[in-house]
This record gives structure tokens, C-alpha cells and sequence, in this order.
């Protein structure tokens, strides 16, 4: 797994902006976080498998002052147009504060919900640091950041696919390719599923009933917004076999 000590290249001059947005994120006294999302995606797979143009990033509610109160001191820092989003040199950075998440305090929420505060909650307690470096950017910037695991990846984003409210079937193509990404790639020796060793067994519990739905009993769906998404390579057999794979191994932690 990328790590500080092996630095993760990333090509293309897309991806400049973003590093300097992590770069702030990883200079400014935010408290703890942990960068999620597309970016976190490409970091642990170790190369860009699909555009993405904001910063994902989770954080401690409880932190004095907030993080987007910090962040909207920079300089060019610009509001978003939606609660916990701020704009750093015209890059999007999308907040997600959460707390810490004890036994039981989920108990009542709806899975879907549940899902969302376990996964992120493990997101944030889990990261570790990665150094990456934009190729293209001329300042050679070498960026040290919290980025979250494979595994809290993963529980993220089978939170997001199916969360998905009001918006084309293309985001959800990514999250699915995303996923894919961090199975094939990763798990194939179980370097995912290993790391829910140390999740709640409530997270275990919703992230394998989750992937039950998306990707082993969905799967012809999930390959559809696939395909709409421009990825015609990975068909529904592809998604089960990961996804199984994965979910046996699960298992096997309890």
C-alpha cells in the first residue's frame, strides 16, 4: 500500500489543482481528516482511472474552530455554493464532519444512514498518510496528506452509489468503477477485506449487505451505470467476482 515513504506519482495536468488543494489541507490545523472520494480512489490504486475535479474530505465535528471556518481564511478561498463546501484556487472541497462512533449509536437509523456515519467515522480514525506528487505541476510539489484505507474506501462508497439522489447515472457509473477499482486491484491477496478486522461489527454487517445489493444481486444494474459511464470493460460477471470474493473473506473476520 502507497505510503509516505513511496510516494505516489500522479499524471496529468488535472490533477495539479488538486494536490495544491490537499496540500492546504494538509499545512492548515483542520484537526484530524481524511481525503475520501475520487482523489483517495486514485491515490491508493496508484494511478487516475477516471476524472475527478473536487476534494472529498472528511472531518472532526468537534474541532475548534471548524475546518471550513480555517480553510475560508486562505487566501483565494471562495464559498461553495452548498453547506461544508469551500472553493481553494478554484478547486472544490467538499466537508463531511463527523464524530467518533461508540457502540450503539447507530442503533435505530436507517442502514442507509448508518452506513454513512460508520463508514466516514472509520474513514477518519483509520487514514494514514500518503505522499503524492503532481508530475505536471512546475512548483514539483511533494504533498504529505491523510488519505483514507482501501477498506473505509470501499464502505464509503457503496454508502455513496446507492445515496444517490437527483443526479445522472454517470456519478454513480464512477462510484461502481471506483469500486471495482479497489477490489480488482487490492484485494485480490486481501488487502481490503483484512483491514475490517478492526471495523465494528455493525460496519461489517452494512458494508457486505451493501455489496450484496450493488455488486453480487445488482450487478447487471451496477455494470449498466457502468456503461453509461463510458466503462464497457467490466461486465457483471467482473463485479460479482470481486464483490464474492470480498465478501467471503468478510466473513471470515468475524
Amino acid at each position: 500500500m502507497p505510503s509516505g515513504d513511496n510516494p505516489v506519482l500522479l499524471h496529468g495536468p488535472a490533477l495539479v489543482g488538486l494536490v495544491k488543494a490537499v496540500n492546504v489541507l494538509a499545512a492548515e490545523p483542520i484537526g484530524d481528516y481524511a481525503i475520501v472520494g475520487g482523489v483517495a480512489v486514485t491515490v491508493r490504486v496508484g494511478s487516475a482511472h477516471r476524472s475527478t475535479t473536487d476534494v472529498d474530505t472528511v472531518v472532526d465535528e468537534g474541532v475548534v474552530p471548524s475546518a471550513l471556518e480555517v480553510l475560508l481564511r486562505q487566501p483565494g478561498a471562495v464559498p461553495g455554493g452548498r453547506f461544508q463546501q469551500v472553493f481553494l484556487d478554484g478547486t472544490k472541497v467538499e466537508l463531511l464532519p463527523v464524530g467518533r462512533v461508540r457502540a450503539g449509536d447507530v442503533d435505530g437509523l436507517p442502514d442507509e444512514q448508518a452506513l454513512f456515519v460508520t463508514s466516514h467515522a472509520w474513514a477518519l480514525e483509520t487514514a494514514t498518510v500518503v505522499t503524492i506528487i503532481a508530475v505536471d505541476d512546475p512548483q514539483g510539489r511533494r504533498v504529505t496528506a491523510r488519505f483514507a484505507t482501501p477498506s473505509a474506501l470501499v464502505a464509503c462508497k457503496l454508502h455513496a452509489i446507492e445515496d444517490r439522489h437527483g443526479v445522472g447515472v454517470e456519478k454513480r457509473g464512477s462510484d461502481a468503477l471506483d469500486l471495482f477499482r479497489l477490489l480488482a486491484d487490492l484485494d485480490e491477496a486481501g488487502g481490503v477485506s483484512d483491514q475490517f478486522r478492526t471495523a465494528s461489527p455493525e460496519l461489517r454487517r452494512l458494508t457486505v449487505e451493501a455489496a450484496v445489493r450493488v455488486l453480487v444481486a445488482g450487478a447487471g444494474r451496477t455494470a449498466g451505470w457502468m456503461r453509461s459511464a463510458g466503462v464497457d470493460a467490466v461486465g457483471a460477471d467482473e463485479l460479482q467476482f470481486v464483490a464474492t470474493r470480498f465478501i467471503t473473506a468478510i466473513g471470515s473476520t468475524r
